[in-house]
């Protein structure tokens, strides 16, 4: 991984890592991380999720997924555990961290602006979190995730 992170960066990387199931770096009692994969369009509620996807940025809630996906809150729910394995909150927020992750080694945006990008509001929240579900902090994953030719984005 070390080799495909340093020739072809970390986003190459980091889709092999998922692809061979291990994670590219993992540093302390990081946990290992394996998406599921999105069923095709059109399967189940994979567009509900792909618009979602395009909206990590804003506030997204249950009834604005329920009202995307013309369900019931009820039906919502049953259907996203069934077709990812989390309750929809628990999806969207793993996907934030996903996007802040990205964000983290891809650019040099300040952290308080990938928390704002990604949905998580504040740099504060994005440090609990990553805390939380991948225990270290957001400069410590940019340092493990990245080399120092990687930069791509001015900080904002």
């Amino acid at each position: 991984m070390h080799l495909i992170r340093a020739d072809h960066g970390a986003e190459a990387a980091e889709r092999m890592a998922r692809l061979a199931i291990a994670a590219p770096i993992r540093r302390g009692h990081q946990p290992q991380v394996v998406d599921r994969p999105v069923p095709a369009r059109g399967a189940g509620l994979a567009d509900t999720r792909a618009w979602a996807l395009r909206r990590l940025d804003q506030p997204v809630g249950l009834t604005d997924l329920a009202r995307h996906a013309h369900t019931s809150l009820r039906t919502l729910t049953r259907q996203f555990r069934a077709e990812t394995g989390h309750p929809p909150l628990q999806w969207l927020l793993q996907q934030r961290i996903g996007r802040a992750e990205l964000l983290l080694e891809t650019t040099d945006l300040a952290v308080e602006r990938i928390a704002r990008d990604s949905g998580l509001g504040t740099a504060d929240s994005l440090r609990r979190h990553m805390m939380r579900y991948r225990g270290v902090t957001p400069s410590a994953y940019r340092a493990a995730h990245r080399t120092p030719r990687q930069a791509s984005s001015p900080a904002g």
